[in-house]
């Protein structure tokens, strides 16, 4: 299929796209509108492209967010989900990027898209490279991301997003991500992971009351410029639920006990869960009860994820090297999962 024939985005055939985004910009901007600098956007799912629409009134830099060719619309792969809670986030004071277009009309790029604004800054804080950054950048993007955590935790949701997302309890966020380990076929992951899953079971806390929840809240989900945080990224599974599992994922991400050897080398700019948790008890006024549980519990999603996605990574069916760093520390992950959550 030549460019001129495709019907989808394509993060490895930017001419192709351009062709798409050009096609669009003309009907939106009129006809004189110029698409340039195509190119794919970082990230680990999905594809995000970010381009230029040059026409009379100026010059938008965007970025458009599409769902895989072929597959059901719903969840993570259902984009226009993403728009009601962006707009919520943005009402309340969270750092997020503009909603500028969206839309399920197939005609452009044979699938619903979402727009937003494409900001200055970028991902600079990537946990899966051996960086080192500036330790006070560092110190100041904390301190801004764990503010727009709690921010993200107060919106109204039961206001502004009536209808967006029936809250999940406890039980069934941990039933949700039976379906992914199930389509691993490594047999001792999915032994260990059921494994850490009886220890929730057995020591579940009380419901906690619910609220917004990030989904996969860390720094490389920031675009970031300096000692700024400009926007809080990656919207595609955020739901109603305990705001607790965002605090965990971030703790987990950075404690490296959670981690094999070959990332725990190089994780020595980042803070402690020790100094993320009382950076966000600072932000929302209150200490945090059960944080040992709910490590555990990000420690069962992230042990899910992983199967999965290193699964289809070997099989060359979603091509990604991060996934083997990550599989190095599975077990590491899954042990200190469980210890947390014995001894909370």
């Amino acid at each position: 299929m030549t460019s001129l024939e495709t019907t989808h985005l394509d993060r490895h055939d930017l001419t192709a796209s351009q062709v798409l985004l050009q096609r669009w910009a003309c009907e939106h901007h009129g006809a004189d509108a110029v698409v340039e600098a195509v190119r794919a956007m970082p990230g680990h799912a999905g594809i995000s492209l970010g381009f230029d629409v040059v026409h009379a009134g100026g010059r938008d830099p965007l970025v458009v967010r599409v769902p895989p060719a072929g597959v059901r619309r719903s969840g993570n792969t259902d984009v226009l989900r993403q728009v009601p809670v962006l707009r919520a986030a943005r009402a309340n004071g969270v750092p997020v990027a503009e909603v500028r277009w969206f839309g399920d009309d197939e005609r452009w790029f044979g699938v619903p898209y979402l727009m937003v604004e494409r900001l200055p800054g970028g991902s600079t804080l990537d946990c899966w490279e051996p960086i080192q950054p500036d330790p006070s950048d560092v110190s100041a993007v904390f301190d801004q991301g764990v503010e727009a955590l709690a921010a993200i935790h107060s919106i109204p949701w039961r206001e502004q997003l009536t209808g967006w997302c029936a809250p999940r309890d406890l039980r069934t966020e941990i039933d949700f991500w039976l379906p992914i380990l199930a389509k691993a076929t490594n047999p001792d992951w999915q032994e260990r992971a059921h494994r850490l899953r009886e220890r929730l079971l057995e020591r579940m806390p009380p419901e906690p009351e619910p609220a917004v929840v990030h989904g996969d809240f860390y720094s490389n989900n920031w675009v970031c410029a300096g000692d700024r945080l400009l926007a809080v990224v990656d919207w595609e599974i955020a739901f109603i639920g305990s705001p607790m599992l965002d605090v965990a994922w971030l703790c987990m991400i950075y404690d490296p006990a959670s981690w094999g050897p070959t990332r725990r080398a190089w994780m020595s700019w980042a803070p402690t869960p020790d100094e993320i948790l009382r950076r966000y008890e600072q932000a929302v006024g209150r200490p945090v009860e059960h944080l040992g549980w709910y490590r555990g519990l990000a420690a069962w999603r992230m042990g899910c994820i992983t199967a999965l996605n290193h699964r289809l990574h070997v099989e060359g069916r979603h091509v990604d090297p991060t996934w083997d760093l990550i599989v190095d520390s599975f077990d590491a992950m899954l042990d200190s999962g469980e210890g947390l959550v014995l001894a909370d």
